[in-house]
């Protein structure tokens, strides 16, 4: 399973969600000890790093797969060409 420590913005909020499938840290400097902290945290949580794992899996393989993204995609594209 992969772990992830990600940035506390952009897109990586909607992927990660904080202490459920990863662990957050602010950008730039000030997040530095944050992210070092998170880092000795998932080293010193081996069993709360393959929930983690196991729960990020669970999001992706249920929102972010192709299957998904081309039924959202068909469903955009439906919406514009409808006549109304």
């Amino acid at each position: 399973m992969v772990q992830v420590l990600g940035t506390d913005s952009g897109g990586t909020k909607e992927i990660v969600e904080h202490n459920v499938t990863g662990l957050l840290h602010p950008l730039g400097r000030s997040g530095a000890r944050i992210l070092a902290e998170n880092l000795q945290y998932m080293l010193e949580n081996p069993s709360e790093r393959q929930l983690m794992g196991i729960a990020g899996r669970k999001k992706v393989e249920k929102i972010y797969l192709k299957k998904h993204m081309y039924k959202k995609f068909a469903e955009v594209l439906y919406s514009c060409m409808r006549i109304k």
